[in-house]
């Protein structure tokens, strides 16, 4: 989410709070002649009220799966879970007293650190790297469907080749193009291939089978380097520069493609940590609250 003008009135609200909380730690730290402690009737309400914040953070995941529900818009629940997030960091640091106690509650502080800067890394990734990504990548897909796109990329440039070469597709390289098809990605008109093969179309054809048809097709998990088309123009006829233009534009797609897909991995994956940090904080705070209770 991109923090903007809508969210003045969450931040004013989380400032104002935050200083209030402060403001009665401080007082209640000075009256105190053994130091501040979560046990105590000011550090219990600090604990119940951080507490009560970090439940109703847990209730974004249910809200995200009943979204036909009319239970608020997902804007506002995601400016909720943002600030008052931060404003949960300031209740439990003054219900800890600012220090760490034993290993349960070493343990239980550590971890909610954790979530907190993932939480904060996550929000920082959402400000940039979508605008680096229309930057970066004008080409930009359906990231679902990026597979596909890269195989009717390589149909388009087998189908550049053939149209100065003639056929070269391999029975394999049929059923790419028959599948990237179907998918209706890049449906173009496409040249027919030539009867007979333009002269000097021979390098034309190794050109694809050996450097641009790999990387169109590579896994994504393969880091490759695009082709460098403009040198082995260089070594080919200038009346086929025109298909190397056009075999470089369509790598040039594939490499803007993956640059999407590294991108927006960045801007997803940091879940995967902050999810399970998360669900593994609201175990060990029920546990926390267990052992308070019984002691």
């Amino acid at each position: 989410m991109l923090i903007n003008r809508d969210h003045r009135s969450w931040f004013g609200f989380t400032l104002v709070a935050s200083v209030a909380v402060a403001g009665c730690y401080l007082l209640y730290s000075a009256a105190s002649p053994y130091g501040p402690s979560g046990g105590s009737w000011p550090g219990l309400a600090f604990g119940i009220a951080g507490t009560t914040v970090m439940a109703f953070e847990g209730l974004l995941a249910a809200r995200r799966k009943l979204r036909t529900v009319r239970m608020g818009s997902a804007q506002v629940w995601m400016r909720a879970h943002i600030w008052l997030g931060l404003l949960a960091a300031v209740l439990i640091l003054c219900h800890a007293g600012f220090a760490l106690g034993g290993p349960l509650t070493t343990a239980l502080m550590a971890l909610f650190l954790l979530v907190v800067a993932s939480g904060v890394y996550g929000l920082v990734l959402q400000q940039f790297l979508p605008r680096l990504m229309t930057e970066r990548v004008p080409l930009e897909t359906i990231h679902s469907q990026i597979r596909n796109v890269h195989q009717a990329l390589d149909a388009e440039a087998r189908a550049t080749v053939e149209s100065v070469t003639g056929v070269v597709s391999t029975e394999e390289q049929a059923q790419a193009g028959s599948a990237s098809d179907e998918q209706k990605w890049k449906s173009i008109e496409r040249a027919a291939p030539a009867s007979i093969p333009a002269p000097a179309a021979a390098p034309v054809r190794a050109l694809y089978e050996n450097e641009v048809r790999p990387y169109l097709l590579r896994s994504e998990n393969e880091r490759r380097q695009p082709p460098d088309l403009q040198a082995a123009a260089l070594t080919i006829s200038p009346d086929l520069h025109a298909v190397i233009e056009k075999l470089r534009a369509l790598c040039e797609e594939s490499r803007q493609l993956e640059v999407q897909r590294r991108l927006h991995a960045w801007l997803h994956n940091w879940l995967f940590v902050h999810a399970p940090l998360s669900f593994a904080l609201f175990v060990l705070v029920g546990v926390h609250v267990y052992f308070a209770l019984r002691y």
